[in-house]
């Protein structure tokens, strides 16, 4: 084993130095970056795809605007790059992030739609996020006299959005305090209240009452003559099953990024939507491996046979799931192979006994080109939710399509 162990590295070392340090001959050209980058994973984003989703998805909610909620990275894909796409959909009214850092990337990248920042600020980026025209959450009594401090600083008029915990019990102001609260901001000359939101919980039963105690708190407050802006509850799976969430605009999420909330929902056939991004790596490595030999620090998977084993530079450090390694595919040329092993920095791909596969192919792990490496066929296969499929580093590197 340790012969073999040996014979595996020094393959790699060889290639390796094959590639990058071979001495130029004639006809051979020095690699540029972009062939560099073919050693390291990435992820492709069709433009028209995601303006498709926005569109299906305001449909879905009777024309109402979208929301876009691109927390987390855009769930990995690329948040600049995804808003950006999205600032160009007559369908989206505004973009919502949740960290302040990200919201301001937003706008130095050239973002114009309004940004709403759903969750706490660093004091230290305040002015630059009310230089970005930002619009801040108030969830508490802690964040309400931090933003009125901040309203005292300055002459320009601060845009608030009130957070109401209607019952999921993580963010918001308590929706028992939740009026006299507002009533405090509205009494603050430099803020003005242009949103009110809440978040709703999956079980519909639950959610109904927490959409009556929305109501009743905005009503509430209108009837005190204090308007609460545009109203929004609905995330993706509220927005999909319980139409009276979907108030003044719906915030959608996973559904964007053309992935429903739960396996076969009806409106997936109703309102086809598009996988607006590819996941790849190259092929880094190949080896063919005896039967006995295996892969991986736990000897995760034993050959059985004369097999062609493929390394991926990607692993779960790179956000891609550890749990591919229990029943995915990828793609490679117009075959589909099985995920093996996955560790933190690599993957590999079972080929079979004989391939046509070289080092340099390129692997698609996500995609729309076959119903296996969707977001839920992933899941499907590996029988884990679709969402721990979307969760890559920013690190990976991205480029924006037109269309695939």
């Amino acid at each position: 084993m340790k012969k073999d162990r040996r014979k595996f590295i020094n393959t790699a070392l060889m290639g390796v130095a094959m590639m990058y340090a071979a001495p130029l001959s004639a006809g051979r050209k020095v690699k540029s970056e972009n062939d560099l980058q073919k050693s390291k994973p990435w992820i492709e984003i069709s433009r028209s795809a995601y303006l498709h989703n926005a569109a299906q998805i305001s449909k879905m909610a009777d024309g109402r605007p979208l929301l876009a909620v691109l927390k987390n990275n855009a769930y990995g894909i690329g948040d600049v790059e995804v808003a950006t796409i999205l600032d160009q959909s007559a369908a989206v009214s505004g973009i919502a992030m949740v960290r302040d850092d990200r919201a301001i990337a937003l706008r130095s990248n050239g973002v114009s739609k309004p940004i709403l920042l759903m969750g706490d600020f660093d004091v230290e980026l305040s002015q630059a996020l009310i230089q970005h025209d930002i619009t801040l959450s108030i969830y508490s009594n802690a964040t309400f006299e931090k933003v009125k401090r901040l309203a005292k600083s300055t002459e320009k008029k601060i845009s608030v959005a009130i957070y109401i915990d209607t019952g999921l019990g993580r963010m918001g102001i308590p929706y028992q305090e939740a009026i006299q609260l507002t009533k405090k901001v509205a009494a603050v000359p430099n803020l003005s209240i242009t949103q009110a939101f809440s978040t709703l919980t999956t079980p519909q039963d639950f959610a109904q009452e927490q959409i009556r105690r929305f109501k009743h708190i905005t009503l509430e407050l209108g009837r005190n003559g204090i308007s609460t802006g545009i109203k929004h509850l609905a995330p993706s799976s509220s927005l999909l099953d319980l139409s009276d969430s979907w108030q003044d605009a719906v915030r959608p999420g996973i559904l964007l990024h053309g992935s429903f909330p739960l396996a076969k929902m009806e409106a997936a056939s109703k309102y086809p939507m598009q996988i607006p991004f590819k996941l790849k790596a190259p092929v880094i490595r190949l080896e063919k491996l005896k039967p006995g030999q295996t892969i991986g620090f736990s000897r995760f998977y034993k050959v059985q046979k004369n097999e062609w084993i493929a390394t991926l530079p990607i692993g779960w450090a790179d956000g891609y799931d550890s749990g591919a390694e229990n029943g995915a595919k990828v793609l490679l040329g117009d075959r589909l192979y099985p995920v093996v092993n996955v560790n933190a920095s690599h993957a590999n791909v079972s080929l079979g006994e004989n391939t046509p596969v070289k080092v340099g192919d390129v692997a698609t792990l996500i995609g729309p080109e076959r119903p296996e490496i969707t977001p839920e066929g992933f899941g499907t296969l590996v029988k884990r939710h679709n969402y721990l499929q979307i969760n890559y580093r920013e690190s990976l590197s991205k480029k924006i399509y037109e269309t695939f």
